[in-house]
């Protein structure tokens, strides 16, 4: 066997045992550890507490948000009018933010800094929605109505909790094991808040009640079989009475949801015309069992940590009081194996031990190139070695991460396109190169005819096939060169940056030429399930640097020439003209051809 292999025990064991004919050595070595673990008692003191204080603060924030919290109020001051909501909803907000600015005084990474703005962000829409509800109601509106004008986009407070929940167990992962009864009571505690609270049940349950939409029903489905799995998790760690106490009123609290959101359900396929005030006074649900089966858990878990703190502080205090006994028969040993010991703590403990710190610094850098020796090694330097490893392996994956929510940002999620943001960049990027190199960008404005009708008649889901399809073909159409975008709805600009672009105008230039193949891709049939589908295109086209030099006037007056292809009975592109109120029809659409006589003038190109 390697004495590179060999554990710190082992190599520990071989010292004492060679320290009965050598007792300076243990001496010298025993002087060097205690000094070594006091300051590792202190770095660990520190860190537990850094753990302890997020992961506690991360709790507040669900607790404050979620199941009995701030959302839960908020829908039911919509549904219920009481006033008394009121106060109740401004003080979970105020100790939401309470907890975020003390999370925040903890230091935070980048991820975490996105996570606390965007909640911040929504408790600030939910605090104004809040004056707006009561105003509505003083009017006599309904609750639906009220519901429609008060909605608040949710996702980057929902994302944020995730972040930070990600974060919170990331730090207890490597320490705490789901099957240790007291680590993972704590973290199905903590799972019971998140999964009945804010994004989850309560939430998808109000929303339910509210809007009749069937895919919040499905929801909180998923969010009740997901509560029944964690209880059933924590029962299989064993209960006291205080907890089966707990777990039984919560779990009753769940299948009175589970209850009533069938009979929501039947409500909905058999009444029509219920109010939703009327709705959730039949299925009104008295949530005081759960919520003080949680405030249960709670205390439980509070004083197992409590029961730990002391343990650990007896045992620390059993070490201090045995060192002086170590130290006094270390006295009675010779000094024959002191440089044998030194060897082997330098060779074997203290040289890996610093690689490894220099390679933490690396990695600390965001350096992933760095390699990362001694994984093989069946000791604790060869755990340390993993433990660093995986800790790169995170490293890559949050970068890798963050490229995904900068693409995410940038590009539109049902089609895949680039989105307004990415447009904006872009014909700055290009305006840039036509004021410091010359040549002109063409910016074709497009919208979509006959979208509503698909909408109404077949649903969002074939105006987003529809939408989809168009993405593909304006794809094919352009050249490689080119840039399209979504901006949202059923519209969507092309730019073609060319410098000799002075040459395409007209009704037969390349420009008129691209113009009318996306007119007659996108006019081309498509299937949805059975339907033949049809819609058409306007394409209003400005050019830089005679329509605009900036991207507000390239943009208006692109949106100018759209709407005189409008205006011209849509299905045609209209180039933008500053003589002449209605532009130039440089395209049509195949119908629109061949109804127009073939002796009609062709348009010419106007300056």
């Amino acid at each position: 066997m390697k004495l590179a292999n060999l554990r710190f025990r082992t190599i520990n064991i071989m010292i004492c045992v060679l320290s009965a004919l050598a007792g300076l050595v243990l001496l010298t070595v025993l002087a060097f550890i205690t000094r070594n673990v006091t300051g590792l008692e202190h770095d660990w003191q520190e860190y537990q507490q850094a753990r302890s204080d997020k992961a506690r603060l991360e709790s507040q924030i669900t607790r404050s948000l979620g199941y009995g919290g701030m959302i839960h109020d908020f829908k039911n001051l919509i549904l219920r009018e009481d006033d008394s909501l009121v106060a109740e909803i401004q003080r979970q907000i105020g100790a939401t933010r309470s907890a975020l600015l003390r999370y925040q005084n903890l230091g935070l990474s980048q991820e975490e800094e996105m996570a606390i703005t965007g909640l911040r962000q929504t408790l600030s829409r939910y605090e104004e929605m809040v004056t707006k509800v009561r105003d509505m109601q003083a009017r006599g509106e309904t609750a639906g109505a009220i519901d429609k004008q008060v909605k608040v986009d949710d996702y980057l407070a929902v994302s944020g909790l995730n972040t930070l929940r990600k974060i919170a167990e990331a730090e207890v992962h490597n320490t705490d094991d789901l099957t240790d009864t007291g680590a993972g009571k704590a973290r199905l505690t903590a799972n019971l808040r998140r999964n009945m609270g804010y994004g989850a049940m309560i939430h998808h349950f109000k929303n339910y009640v509210l809007r009749g939409d069937a895919i919040y029903g499905q929801q909180t489905d998923q969010d009740i079989r997901r509560l029944r799995q964690t209880l059933a998790d924590y029962r299989a760690l064993g209960l006291n009475q205080a907890e089966q106490r707990a777990i039984r009123d919560i779990a009753g609290v769940v299948q009175s949801y589970s209850d009533r959101l069938a009979m929501i359900s039947r409500l909905h396929a058999s009444t029509s015309g219920m109010s939703s005030r009327a709705l959730d006074a039949r299925v009104k649900i008295n949530d005081t069992p759960a919520l003080a089966g949680l405030e249960s858990l709670d205390h439980q878990t509070t004083r197992r940590i409590n029961h730990t703190s002391t343990a650990v502080g007896k045992t620390l205090k059993l070490l201090s009081s045995l060192a002086p006994i170590v130290n006094g028969l270390a006295l009675v040993m010779i000094l024959v194996l002191i440089s044998i010991s030194m060897w082997l703590f330098a060779r074997y403990v203290l040289s890996p031990i610093r690689r490894l710190t220099s390679t933490m610094n690396t990695l600390a850098e965001d350096d992933v190139s760095v390699v990362i020796d001694g994984t093989q090694r069946p000791n604790e330097v060869g755990q340390m070695a993993r433990a660093l490893q995986k800790f790169k392996y995170n490293i890559i994956e949050s970068n890798n991460y963050k490229k995904r929510i900068t693409q995410l940002a940038m590009h539109d999620s049902l089609t895949g396109l680039p989105n307004r943001q990415h447009f904006y960049e872009r014909i700055n990027h290009f305006l840039k190169e036509v004021d410091e190199n010359g040549g002109q960008l063409a910016c074709l404005m497009l919208d979509i005819d006959k979208f509503k009708p698909i909408n109404d008649t077949h649903g969002h889901a074939a105006g987003d096939v529809a939408l989809k399809v168009i993405s593909e073909r304006l794809t094919k159409v352009i050249r490689k060169s080119d840039f399209v975008a979504r901006l949202g709805g059923d519209e969507f600009v092309v730019l073609v940056h060319n410098a000799n672009i002075q040459a395409n105008l007209g009704r037969h230039g390349e420009l008129a030429q691209l113009a009318q193949r996306i007119i007659d891709s996108i006019g081309k049939p498509f299937l949805y399930e059975e339907y033949k589908l049809e819609v058409g295109c306007s394409v209003g086209i400005a050019i830089a640097p005679q329509h605009g030099q900036d991207r507000e006037q390239l943009s208006h007056n692109a949106d100018m020439a759209l709407y005189a292809a409008k205006n011209e009975g849509r299905n045609c592109a209209v180039q933008f003209s500053r003589h002449d109120e209605l532009g130039q029809i440089v395209a049509t659409a195949k119908k629109r051809r061949e109804a127009v006589s073939t002796s009609s003038p062709a348009l010419k190109p106007r300056n």
